[in-house]
């Protein structure tokens, strides 16, 4: 085991950040030297102290002396952390953290808007932008009197023109007082909906119609002597018709000076509007161009894209027929009777089968069902239990209205919940997801609108703004490995004129330097568009680099955990080159990695273990990488350096006739494919990040299963057909979802262990004369817990202007249970003693307790034996919780044949981790189970039956199936930059 240097043996203090006596968590009383300004990796296996000393150690030390540096006041507005148990730390830095956490829950935020894109999105639109009529698409300008006199005198020169001003433009009513006031104004004529009036007898018009009128303010032969009477007119005319004013030419001289017709109109306008729509922008400034500002957002979905509709996925159970109650909302209601009733009688007057499928009616049949008869009415004749009936002729409304009526007019919080379940997001009808109204969402810049550029990806947005400024050349993409996109989106923009690029330089060099860490951060696949609240931990966190690199900050200690995440091999390389910008501008970066490439190009490695738990806490070796690889105790050493590796399946097990097809999956960017997935093997889900795994097996795949298998109300993605189904008796989905959001929740009540550790105490000699019962040694509820501290064992006291404190309960010392409760034992040891055991610890405790060792030695298998029984859910990974699930589902008695999903699960694990993972796996597999996964971790994918490889790229260009087969097979496909990067493990 290596020692770290004391300070005073090596250089300069300064350029060190020296840890002395770390204690926290399972840190054993560590010292170690960090150096400043390098990329400096912690390694060691999961669980042994390397978040521990990264994030609750250097930055919450760092994090909390900046915000003590703040006033008083500031402080209270700021989050604090605790002040780490650890005797000092010197040479620290101002700390920023960028963690896996998901960012924004917020459906409002998107990548545009956390990397601040969208602030200079809207200030170059409201800038350079140039708005359009949005009903005929025609240039929009504000001009001024004079500017509109100057033009009328310029193409009408010698023409005879009529003023008009349009004072009514499509709005209801009868208008007999305009008429009236124009008339004592002394204007007797103009047009009433296109044809000539007379305002002293004007027509009558229907109240409920909408109408236009205009007014002719006055008739002039143009030339240079009648420019105040043509002032004058036209004054009148903006003020009377709004700012809007039109020019009708009503006779030429014998040679023309302009090219418009005896009898058309030009118009003009003070304000962002068409004077012949009267489409209205208030004002070209960045705010109106914000979905998030009432003056630019739809006001039919409030700028959210999205509007909460009944989904027909949803509401219609397709399997089922009429008389069967194929509309599940009704089958539910209190009155299905009277529902199921009213739709045999509409089946009876359209000859529509009632027992019949829903998915096997006609078109039209099913339109009637859904959408109601419109006008038509249909005589309906009901009958009540007790004998009495009536009659009644009216239209069917159809289901979605009598759905979305009974949500708007019931006052049942109960009914509306109810209701609230068949309900998804979908497109707003009206913006058709823009989120701006129709004016807004129509300004250009280089011919392209707001929505369009933010409904393309990084890498054509890259292209975009390389477009305006005629700049195609750009090194980037060969930086990227990526050829320019052309078509779509790009192949619309053009070069901005001069003026656009004198006012917009600025604003264009911000967009194009974020566009631009985003793409080499390998997000090039996301829409700017794109929810945060659906990005992976992963993404979010790559996008918060891709900022932090763009603030262009010095002399700041990053902490980062596993940037790599989500990411395939092929991208690493350029996160590292990016990584490097950091610490090139004079940072510390201090990464918490597992990936090989990450860990060997590293300009100085802290490794802690040995193992996990109580057992870790150690610094194994600090150094450079020959320092690591000749560490004697370290695992990560050992499988960098070869002595330790994870081998080649000696065989796989070949696919049979069983095999699980989904047919025509369409899902976000997938092409129309077929995927066939074996039976019985272990398959992983390959490609680039974008490349569509997620929206292949997370979207489309699982909810299919889940939905089908266990009638779950999940929503599948778009696909024609799922076939070989009925060979699979039970699915699980196993995400990296927290298994728990209070402390409350552990591993020990997730699993079901605990339950029977509790009824294990409560067979005790002690509890049967007293008379508990399993529920007393619960910390949950009222009994045997300390009702002093609610069963958490601490309490928390408030502090203004200092982080909230957690001090131990006063009553029960930490222990959570009363001392009575305490006193029961079993094998010497209290139900507290058992919840602060390790899983390692309670698994020799328990080792013959049947039910009680097989989900402790499943949580061992699945590498999570460092963890403590009694540890908050709060505190565990993601990686973590989904073991934790992966655990709970193997301890349960198998069906016959279970079909097993698991996301990225070797997140936050190591290489000795993964082994274990890859064994468990294998043995799920071998018990006749099928296993996907989707995944990078080239390990994992080495180890696999089957490989589904999809790309070639990510987003709009990826989408398809490249190479399917064993990793043999996908090696031997040169598109597949999976089987490139595979073919030197094998």
């Amino acid at each position: 085991m290596t020692t770290p240097l004391a300070p005073s043996e090596e250089g300069d203090n300064g350029d060190w950040i020296v840890v002395r006596g770390a204690r926290t968590h399972n840190l054993r009383n560590i010292d170690v030297k960090i150096p400043r300004g390098k990329f400096v990796v912690f390694s060691g296996v999961s669980g042994s102290g390397k978040s521990s000393l990264a994030f609750d150690t250097l930055y919450a030390e760092g994090q909390r002396r900046y915000v003590e540096s703040l006033s008083s006041y500031a402080r209270q507005f700021l989050g604090q952390m605790k002040k780490p148990d650890c005797d000092s730390i010197e040479g620290l830095s101002p700390a920023i953290s960028i963690d896996q956490k998901q960012g924004s829950h917020n459906p409002r935020s998107t990548v545009a808007t956390v990397t601040e894109i969208m602030d200079y999105l809207r200030l170059l639109w409201a800038r350079i932008g140039v708005p359009h009529c949005p009903e005929c698409g025609n240039e929009v300008a504000r001009r001024t009197v004079q500017e509109i006199v100057d033009d009328v005198l310029w193409k009408f020169e010698s023409h005879g023109i009529g003023v008009w001003s349009p004072v009514v433009r499509n709005r209801k009513g009868t208008h007999a007082d305009l008429f009236q006031a124009m008339v004592e104004q002394g204007y007797l004529a103009g047009q009433v909906n296109g044809r000539e009036a007379d305002f002293e007898n004007p027509p009558a018009l229907e109240k409920n119609l909408r109408h236009d009128i205009d007014v002719r303010i006055d008739r002039i032969k143009i030339n240079r002597t009648n420019r105040q009477r043509l002032t004058e007119a036209i004054e009148t005319a903006l003020r009377l018709g709004g700012g809007a004013v039109a020019i009708e030419n009503i006779e030429g001289p014998q040679e023309p000076s302009c090219d418009i017709k005896i009898g058309d109109t030009v118009a003009y306008s003070e304000e962002f509007a068409c004077p012949d729509h009267g489409a209205f922008l208030p004002e070209m400034s960045p705010r109106v161009f914000s979905f998030n500002n009432p003056l630019g957002a739809c006001p039919s979905c409030q700028g959210l894209g999205v509007q909460r509709e009944f989904s027909p996925e949803l509401v219609i159970d397709r399997t089922n027929a009429v008389d069967e109650g194929c509309i599940r909302p009704f089958r539910r209601s209190m009155m299905s009777g009277w529902y199921k009733s009213q739709m045999m009688q509409v089946c009876n007057h359209y000859s529509i089968p009632v027992n019949v499928p829903f998915q096997d009616l006609d078109e039209d049949q099913k339109d009637i069902l859904l959408n109601g008869t419109g006008s038509t009415t249909i005589g309906f004749h009901f009958q009540s239990d007790k004998g009495s009936s009536y009659r009644m002729n009216r239209p069917w409304e159809g289901v979605f209205a009598r759905l979305r009526r009974t949500l708007t007019d019931t006052s049942s919080d109960r009914t509306r919940s109810r209701l609230a379940a068949y309900m998804t997001d979908e497109p707003c009808s009206d913006c058709r997801g823009k989120k701006l109204n129709p004016a807004v969402s129509k300004v250009t810049v280089g011919s392209i609108t707001l929505p369009d550029f933010s409904a393309s990806t990084v890498l054509e947005a890259l292209a975009i703004v390389q477009s305006w400024k005629s700049d195609s050349m750009d090194p980037i993409w060969s930086t990227l490995d990526r050829s320019r996109p052309e078509g779509g989106t790009v192949s619309k923009t053009n070069k901005l004129d001069d003026r656009s690029i004198f006012i917009g330089t600025d604003v264009i060099k911000e967009i194009e330097s974020r566009l631009r860490f985003l793409a080499l951060v390998g997000l090039d696949y996301l829409t700017m568009d794109r929810r945060a609240n659906t990005l992976s931990g992963g993404e979010s966190q790559r996008i918060r680099l891709a900022t932090q690199i763009g603030t262009r900050l010095t002399g700041v200690m990053y902490v980062l955990d596993e940037p790599s995440i989500g990411l395939h091999p092929r991208d690493n390389e350029r996160l590292l080159k990016t990584l490097r910008e950091l610490t090139d501008l004079g940072n510390t970066l201090i990464v918490v990695e597992h990936d090989e490439l990450t860990l060997t190009q590293a300009d100085w490695l802290v490794d802690l273990g040995p193992r996990a738990g109580k057992e870790g806490g150690e610094v194994i070796a600090s150094g450079s990488l020959e320092d690591l690889l000749s560490a004697k105790d370290s695992e990560t050493g050992a499988y960098l350096s070869g002595k330790k590796s994870i081998p080649v399946p000696n065989e796989r097990r070949p696919p049979d006739e069983r095999w699980l097809t989904l047919k025509s999956v369409r899902q976000n960017n997938l092409q129309d494919i077929d995927a066939a997935f074996p039976l019985g093997c272990m398959i992983g889900v390959t490609g680039v990040s974008g490349s569509g795994k997620s929206s292949l097996v997370t979207e489309t795949l699982a909810p299919a299963l889940l939905r089908t298998i266990h009638r779950a109300d999940a929503t599948p993605g778009r696909h024609d057909s799922i076939q070989g189904i009925e060979q699979i008796d039970k699915a699980i989905v196993i995400d990296q979802s927290p298994i728990g959001r209070t402390p409350r929740s552990n591993a020990a009540t997730y699993t079901g262990v605990f339950g029977l550790i509790r009824a294990l105490y409560a067979e005790t000699t002690l509890s049967k004369e007293r008379g508990y019962k399993q529920g007393h040694f619960s910390f949950n509820v009222r009994g045997g817990r300390c009702e002093a501290c609610k069963g958490a064992g601490s309490t928390m006291l408030e502090m203004n202007f200092l982080p909230d404190v957690w001090v131990t309960c006063d009553v029960c010392k930490g222990k959570r249970y009363t001392r009575e409760t305490l006193e029961v034992e079993w094998k010497g040891r209290t139900i507290h003693d058992i919840l602060e055991m390790s899983v390692d610890e309670a698994c020799v405790i328990f080792e013959n307790q049947r039910k009680i060792s097989r989900i402790l030695n499943t949580l061992k298998d699945v590498g999570l034996g460092y963890i403590r029984l009694g540890q908050p859910a709060t505190t565990l990974s993601g990686g973590e919780a989904q073991r934790v699930k992966l655990a709970t589902e193997l301890h349960r008695p198998p069906k016959k044949h279970t079909f097993y999903i698991l996301d990225e699960p070797t997140t936050g694990l190591s290489l000795f981790d993964v082994h274990q993972l890859i064994d468990v796996l294998l043995r799920i597999r071998s018990n006749g189970h099928t296993v996907v996964i989707v995944e990078h971790h080239l390990d994992v994918v080495k180890s696999c039956d089957w490989v589904i490889d999809l790309g070639p790229e990510g987003g709009v260009r990826g989408g398809m199936i490249i190479a399917q087969g064993t990793p043999e097979d996908v090696v031997s496909v040169g598109e597949s930059h999976t089987g490139r990067h595979l073919r030197e493990l094998l």
